[in-house]
């Protein structure tokens, strides 16, 4: 979405960065804040991390850095939204788990834009519309005023510029390559000649300038360019000037001056191999890999020989890439280019002697002087490449013994292997492992394929047909070559097909070529056992798994684990990202799952998803043990896995969830019908983690289907657990009504022995009720507190007893039974040793001391409860806490701190999505500015307040401001 209502956003990075709406520019903020917004710009629609924009901003990070980022994004937001109503979600700039994300409309960003009249201008020129080519160029780099994100400070932003740089100079290559076509050649040379002098190293510039001059008849000038550019080469790189100028120098030659060619040295030149394959027309994307390649290859001589490993899945793209990058380098290896396929991935590789045997006659040895053992035909081989300059690429290796025999010894040449595998004790000067192209690169390349006009019509569709691609090139080119075949299909129809697993893999086939047959060919080269261990890989629906969760689907001890993993890594259906993590691709998932339905039972497939279950519920309760220290909920009885962790705080604990939960969602809506009784079980054990991160949203729509499944098969102790998940999670989100519905089936489902269940869902059912009526809220506070004291569960307890104060606060008054409830939730938790649960009992005893019109009293407790909370621990609760705390300082009259308080409370309850907390940091900051007789604004922030809890039907707290709006002042805390 790029905007909000009828309103337009439109992003601009082509120069000085800018944002407006309606045409109208918005003020982006410091140069700071303005960093923030290009980073989240330029990676619009993917999750940015906090840690990334540190990284972005900063070489030397200050001190807490975090909640610098976090300040920058609540304003940019403000900006982007400014009408956005406190009781929707923010629909521009979202969070996601560990950050950020910025969705921007289809048209609203200036380098897209400019991107689409590239490709459409490439695509006219390839149907031979050069002059409608060279239009859409001019109308392109017209969106480019000036240096992109000029002013724009950090690390980010320093290397987006280069790169965008080069994007910009290669179109202007283009456009000039267009003008030269036209015979516009007198105007290119006068462009040619500056541009040739301010990047002296691009050699299609001199190749162009070169070519403008002699077409004007001006054949010396044209010979000058050249050997200027053939001493700065040599000066500055140590190399010769690449193919295509050396060919263009010796055509000009020959239409001028003949005899000053060298007869011996063509010969030599002509008897060398050039056996480099073609490189893909429509070859897009991988612009940082082809740098670090050239750049590698590029290199004078050193006393070692350069060898680049390109490694990746199969589909990926290795060989493109390799050709793609090799190609403006082979002027550096004037003595030839050797190539091979090695026939790696489809279990028939090359004979390494075969392959020696075919090289040596191509650098002229007549075959009765190739030896006939292994040994003696690498020795002639580095004999004959001694002192010589030539590029050997070696495509598609298997493993080292193929690869080692084929190294050449002299430093003076250079090696390019591809590989599925690691071929990790291969010395390499550059390593590259290949993953999937970026959404944005898929969909240039896509719209090569078919044209612009075909993406144009049909934005979102080409996204769902890219997303179903998983950013596989061969899938994208598969896909993309059957559109441009049948130019009446629409993309709705083929994304329908692709919408279906089952059958995806059938459609991403055309010709003979398919994306399953790719992955076969790894898979043919496995044992039963290994095959079997990617089968049941595939089956979870996230495909993502450290050494642990793999040891447990495939039911076996780890190190044995790790060696099929391994395998399936060698062969390129999993991918190594970090060490002992694994990763499974979507296609990949998709064909070894249809392999296992047809060749794994049904027992088998369920007991495998059953392990990880296990793994995850053991896990889960330790968390909750951690986070709830003394909650009798975390004794469950609890299936045997080896390994299990033990987290030694909190924050271990939110480290693990923050890279596990995600997976563990889907997994439990995966099985929610066929492992249900775990499921449910599993969901409750997550109680402690989702209050602690808030992530009340995500569960919802998971903890209903469990629920639903439990009710289909009369699982009641199934269905109360999962119910009260559900009723938690929607009365933390506001959704008040619908959580009364759900607790009550809690506790009409719940069994005997499960009364720790029962005790919370009565907790839940009063937290609903007593936003309407405090007093029977009470009382079942009062009911529940005493089935946790009988079932000697203080952790639950302690809990209940702080929200019946907190309701009793929201009441009338409080009495001295409030009082004492209050003093004994504090020291509960403190016995229990639960740092965050204190922190939560200070928060309200807080209240009861301001209530008691102790406020300094009650100032020394909420700076407790802040100190007793890490920085970005249960951002809700320190944002309850600064919320309370501006409260106190307001009665004390000490009111500079209350207004900051508050101010910091409200940017924390936006950035949880926290509506009640929310309103709540409204009506203090409102409150602390009517006592500095800043009526109006307080007015105003109170209307907003109002609205949020008329909303969210919290009718105590919204009578409260009522009053407020009435006397036009704060009423008694």
């Amino acid at each position: 979405m790029g905007g909000t209502g009828t309103s337009r956003l439109h992003f601009a990075v082509l120069g000085r960065l800018r944002a407006s709406r309606d045409g109208r520019e918005l003020n982006l903020g410091s140069p700071q804040q303005r960093a923030v917004a290009a980073v989240l710009i330029l990676r619009h629609g993917r999750a940015v991390s906090r840690d990334d924009l540190v990284s972005a901003l900063w070489d030397a990070p200050p001190r807490r850095p975090e909640t610098v980022v976090r300040t920058y994004v609540w304003r940019l937001r403000n900006v982007l939204e400014p009408d956005h109503a406190p009781d929707e979600p923010w629909q521009v700039l979202r969070s996601v788990p560990g950050g950020y994300s910025l969705r921007l409309a289809e048209g609203t960003l200036d380098r897209e834009l400019f991107e689409q009249q590239v490709a459409e201008a490439r695509i006219r020129g390839a149907a031979g519309d050069t002059a409608g080519a060279r239009r859409l160029f001019d109308t392109a780099l017209a969106m480019w005023p000036e240096q992109a994100l000029a002013g724009i400070p950090g690390p980010f932003a320093e290397a987006e510029r280069s790169r965008l740089e080069e994007r910009r100079l290669d179109v202007v290559e283009a456009r000039l390559e267009a003008m030269v076509d036209l015979g516009e050649c007198a105007e290119a040379v006068t462009e040619l000649t500056a541009l040739a002098e301010i990047h002296p190293l691009r050699e299609g510039l001199h190749h162009l300038l070169m070519q403008a001059l002699h077409r004007t008849g001006r054949q010396g000038e044209a010979l000058a360019a050249y050997r200027r550019a053939h001493r700065l080469l040599a000066r500055e790189l140590g190399i010769e000037p690449n193919a295509r100028l050396q060919q263009l120098h010796a055509d000009i030659l020959d239409r001028s001056a003949p005899s000053v060619r060298q007869p011996e040295v063509v010969s030599r030149r002509e008897r060398a191999p050039r056996q480099i394959p073609y490189t893909v027309a429509d070859f897009t994307g991988r612009a940082e890999e082809t740098e670090r390649i050239r750049n590698t290859l590029s290199q004078r001589p050193t006393q070692a020989l350069p060898v680049v490993l390109v490694t990746g899945m199969g589909g990926v793209g290795k060989t493109s890439l390799v050709i793609h990058s090799v190609r403006s380098v082979l002027a550096a290896y004037p003595d030839g280019q050797l190539y091979v396929d090695l026939r790696g991935a489809d279990g028939t590789p090359a004979d390494p002697g075969t392959v020696l045997a075919s090289f040596l006659r191509a650098l002229g040895e007549r075959d009765s002087y190739i030896p006939t053992e292994l040994d003696e035909r690498a020795a002639l081989y580095r004999s004959r490449l001694a002192q010589q300059r030539v590029l050997i690429v070696l495509d598609n290796a298997a493993d080292m013994d193929q690869v080692t025999p084929l190294l050449p010894g002299a430093p003076t040449c250079a090696v390019v292997v591809t590989s599925r595998g690691g071929l990790a004790t291969l010395p390499v000067s550059l390593r590259i492992v290949l993953d999937a192209l970026p959404s944005a690169e898929a969909l240039r390349l896509f719209t090569r394929l078919i044209g612009a006009a075909r993406v144009e019509a049909e934005p979102h569709t080409a996204h769902r047909i890219l997303n179903a691609c998983g950013g596989l090139p061969l899938a994208v080119r598969i896909i993309g070559s059957r559109l441009a075949a049948r130019p009446e299909w629409s993309l709705a129809d083929l994304a329908e097909r692709l919408a279906d697993e089952q059958h995806r893999l059938s459609e991403l086939t055309v010709d003979t070529v398919t994306v399953a047959s790719s992955f076969a060919l790894g898979y043919g080269q496995l044992d039963d056992l290994t095959r079997q261990a990617l089968r049941l890989l595939a089956l979870p629906a996230h495909g993502v798994y450290d050494l642990r969760t793999a040891s447990a689907v495939l039911d076996m001890p780890t190190e044995t684990a790790r060696t099929l993993l391994e395998r399936l890594v060698g062969v390129g259906l999993l991918e190594s990202p970090a060490l002992e993590r694994y990763r499974c691709h979507d296609l990949v998932r998709l064909f070894a799952r249809r392999l296992g339905l047809e060749t794994d039972s049904q027992q088998l497939r369920r007991a495998a998803l059953g392990r990880l279950l296990d793994l995850y519920l053991v896990d889960a309760a330790e968390s909750y043990r951690v986070i709830r220290p003394g909650h009798t909920v975390a004794q469950t009885a609890l299936p045997v896995v080896p390994g299990g962790p033990r987290f030694d705080s909190v924050t271990e604990v939110l480290a693990w969830s923050a890279s596990s939960l995600d997976d563990i969602l889907m997994l439990l809506a995966q099985t929610a019908a066929t492992h249900t009784d775990r499921a449910a079980t599993l969901l409750l054990m997550l109680d402690a983690v989702l209050m602690n991160a808030h992530l009340w949203h995500q569960v919802i729509p998971v903890a209903t289907l469990v629920a639903d499944a439990a009710a289909h098969t009369d699982d009641r102790r199934s269905e109360g657990r999962a119910r009260y998940i559900l009723g938690g999670a929607l009365a933390q989100v506001g959704r008040v009504s619908e959580a009364e519905s759900q607790v009550t089936r809690a506790l009409q489902s719940s069994c005997d022995g499960d009364d720790d269940v029962r005790a919370m869902a009565l907790n839940v059912r009063a937290l609903v009720v007593s936003h309407r009526d405090p007093a029977p809220a009470v009382r079942l506070f009062r009911e529940a507190a005493a089935l946790a004291g009988r079932r000697g569960n203080r952790s639950l307890e302690a809990l209940v007893l702080g929200n019946t104060v907190q309701t009793r606060l929201r009441s009338e008054g409080i009495d001295e039974q409030t009082v004492a409830e209050s003093e004994r939730q504090v020291e509960l938790y403190r016995q229990l040793g639960d740092r965050q649960g204190e922190a939560l009992s200070n928060y309200r005893h807080g209240q009861v001391l301001v209530r008691q019109g102790l406020p300094d009293d009650a100032i020394a407790v909420y700076q407790h409860a802040l100190e007793l909370l890490a920085e970005g621990e249960r951002d809700f609760v320190r944002a309850g806490t600064l919320i309370r705390l501006s409260e106190a300082y307001t009665q004390a009259n000490r009111l500079e701190p209350a207004v900051r308080c508050a101010e910091e409370g409200l940017r924390l309850t936006r950035a949880v999505r926290h509506e009640h907390l929310e309103a709540l940091s409204l009506r203090a900051l409102g409150d602390a500015l009517a006592a500095m007789e800043r009526t109006e604004e307080a007015a105003a922030l109170w209307q907003k307040a109002l609205a949020i809890l008329r909303h969210i039907d919290f009718l105590s707290d919204a009578a409260t401001v009522e009053k407020r709006l009435a006397l036009g002042s704060p009423t008694t805390p």
